[in-house]
């Protein structure tokens, strides 16, 4: 039994859902510095819905991508999957188990949401919601499989940025009117790129042997690691333009200049890949996003 539960815990990688708590947080942060609209209840089974989304996705990529995980022999914390289904640890049968509960808690946590919803429009929560199980298990899944597709880092950037923190603002609003949840969605989107593409790296081979299209099986690795370069230094840049224009004032905007120097050592970091492990190129990139989750919220929350 302690194996078993391990096994789930490894194949749910709960590493990846702080970032998703965080844009989440920023749009419910920028609802209550806009609208002045904030409901903890909301806020925390609107959340619920979101893990349950995130978890679903997470198990859907892991059946459907278990072609290419059994022949990947790269695989790591990072890239590969978790492993768990390829060992033979979680059988497909309790994979497709879980992932028919995880639809139903889906369901039931947005029912609950839309009785709680304040907003002025609770029909708005189910159409975000079934647009999160397109984008979600839609990744790998069929009939969507964006990642076979050429779209799958887009989705996931998507995913990640403004459907997270659209949903965050939407669920105490009731709307999507304002221009300020859309724009701090810009430069998280443009960071989260250079991981999501430098993960394709890896699995590069085994992608290709079963018509995975990442970014990576398209470009080739040298490419796609100047694409993620270029992605970095894009949200740098984007992070300067919300500076600019007011988005993140007070004194907490400050630290985004701090993502210039730290897009260049990504870039340099990136650009010698090969001379290092890319896990820990991955990691870098990872580290990257957080400024563009931290500021924007500090900015939302104490300006």
């Amino acid at each position: 039994m302690k194996n078993k539960i391990v096994a789930w815990l490894k194949l749910a990688r709960l590493r990846f859902y702080p970032l998703a708590l965080a844009a989440y947080s920023i749009g419910a942060a920028s609802a209550f510095r806009v609208e002045h609209q904030f409901d903890r209840t909301v806020y925390i089974v609107g959340f619920l819905c979101i893990f349950f989304l995130e978890l679903c996705t997470v198990f859907c990529n892991e059946y459907f991508d278990l072609p290419t995980d059994s022949l990947n022999k790269t695989g790591s914390i990072f890239t590969g999957g978790s492993r768990m289904v390829v060992s033979g640890k979680i059988t497909l049968k309790e994979l497709r188990t879980a992932v028919l509960m995880l639809f139903c808690l889906i369901f039931i946590s947005g029912y609950f949401l839309s009785r709680t919803f304040r907003g002025s429009s609770a029909s708005l929560v189910p159409s975000i919601l079934l647009l999160g199980l397109i984008l979600g298990p839609g990744y790998t899944a069929p009939p969507f499989k964006f990642s076979y597709r050429g779209l799958g880092e887009f989705v996931v950037a998507l995913t990640f940025s403004p459907y997270l923190i659209l949903s965050g603002y939407s669920f105490q609003t009731g709307r999507l009117d304002s221009a300020v949840p859309w724009l701090l969605s810009i430069p998280l989107f443009l960071a989260i790129l250079p991981s999501i593409i430098l993960a394709g790296i890896p699995d590069y081979e085994s992608d290709l042997a079963f018509s995975k299209k990442t970014l990576a099986a398209i470009l080739g690795p040298k490419k796609a690691a100047f694409l993620a370069v270029s992605f970095a230094f894009a949200a740098a840049a984007s992070g300067l333009a919300l500076r600019w224009v007011g988005v993140l004032a007070g004194p907490a905007g400050h630290a985004i200049f701090i993502t210039v120097p730290h897009a260049v050592f990504l870039g340099v970091a990136i650009r010698g890949f090969r001379k290092r492990k890319i896990d820990t190129v991955i990691k870098h990139a990872l580290i990257y996003i957080l400024w563009f989750c931290v500021v924007p919220l500090s900015c939302m929350v104490f300006r």
